[in-house]
């Protein structure tokens, strides 16, 4: 077991320990709450605060323990691989901790989606909105894009391997090659058709809602937690592809230079990266106002230009609180 890996697992756990312990407190729920409504675009109204609040929290405390959880999993992994001191470690950790908090993250806005619907007066909606409403194509693009590359990338190995150029593959054990990555491009498969069935699951449920303001939260939360979902095909594919690059270099130690073998292995070590800044792009594309406000500008158009005007006027200050609230002339695939 590596000391190092251990020391930073432990590190980084206590650091999770405090955050739980910081945002337990109402001033960080507070800022959290604030955050969260400039994110998506919507005003705070007092009567809905409380509600909001909470749900804000236990969304962020499941992230930190989804997060727990992702590195528990991703350190357990590295340590029966025995890659703990490869140079893809720590990609591979931190992706293990954005998939266990994607996770967990979904799981807890699954819970208020599904809960029971409470028998009142409630707004409804003339035409159900649909993914695409919630979802940015390029999110949906992207992951899409993701499992179709760590499926080439599984294919091109299986080839080379049955070729066995040079005699590569020899002195080498091709299921540990071939296993670990076969089976995480199987789960991200899985996912790919499970994310779709619980999406459309998710969609079918109702938005009990007796307000407009209190139905774009939902919308809120709803397109929050789809993006969420719809991006796990693409990070375990991504996982995928980084494990198959760890252990493929792993395996061909003793390649001559210049031989296919050492090409092979010089390859995906120049594509590691590139893999790596791709998902930092789309992470961080998806996290901009566009994306963030897709939902508002499918289903509330006139609240997101006014939004648009406003952060337009004031030069997208920081600290510009939105706080148009959606109504009645806002909305679209709504009824009256």
């Amino acid at each position: 077991m590596d000391t190092v890996l251990m020391v930073v697992a432990a590190l980084v756990l206590a650091g999770f320990g405090i955050r739980l312990i910081y945002i337990a407190r109402a001033e960080p729920r507070r800022r959290m709450l604030n955050a969260y409504s400039q994110q998506v675009g919507l005003a705070l109204v007092p009567e809905i605060v409380t509600t909001l609040s909470t749900r804000i929290y236990g969304r962020e405390r499941a992230g930190v323990f989804g997060s727990v959880a992702g590195l528990v999993v991703g350190v357990a992994v590295l340590t029966a691989m025995g890659g703990a001191r490869s140079p893809w470690s720590g990609v591979f950790i931190v992706v293990a901790v954005t998939v266990g908090s994607t996770i967990a993250l979904i799981l807890s806005d699954s819970r208020s989606a599904f809960a029971p619907v409470p028998d009142a007066p409630r707004l409804a909606r003339s035409v159900s909105p649909g993914l695409g409403d919630y979802v940015t194509p390029l999110d949906r693009a992207f992951s899409l894009g993701l499992l179709a590359l760590a499926t080439l990338s599984y294919i091109a190995v299986l080839g080379v391997i049955a070729i066995n150029p040079e005699r590569v593959f020899d002195d080498v054990s091709v299921r540990s090659i071939l296993w670990p990555a076969g089976l995480l491009l199987a789960l991200a498969a899985a996912a790919s058709l499970l994310t779709w069935a619980a999406a459309g699951a998710m969609l079918g449920r109702g938005q009990p809602a007796s307000t407009f303001i209190e139905l774009a939260w939902s919308d809120a939360f709803r397109s929050t937690t789809l993006r969420g979902l719809v991006s796990i095909p693409g990070i375990l594919a991504a996982i995928s592809t980084l494990v198959l690059f760890l252990t493929l270099s792993q395996a061909i130690t003793l390649a001559t230079p210049g031989s296919a073998g050492a090409i092979l292995v010089d390859s995906f070590t120049i594509m590691g990266p590139v893999l790596f800044v791709a998902l930092i792009g789309w992470s961080l594309a998806s996290l901009r106002n566009r994306s963030t406000t897709h939902y508002l500008r499918r289903l509330w158009p006139e609240t997101a230009d006014e939004l648009d005007r406003r952060r337009h006027a004031r030069g997208q200050a920081v600290g510009d609180e939105p706080n148009d609230q959606p109504d009645a002339g806002s909305r679209t695939k709504t009824s009256a």
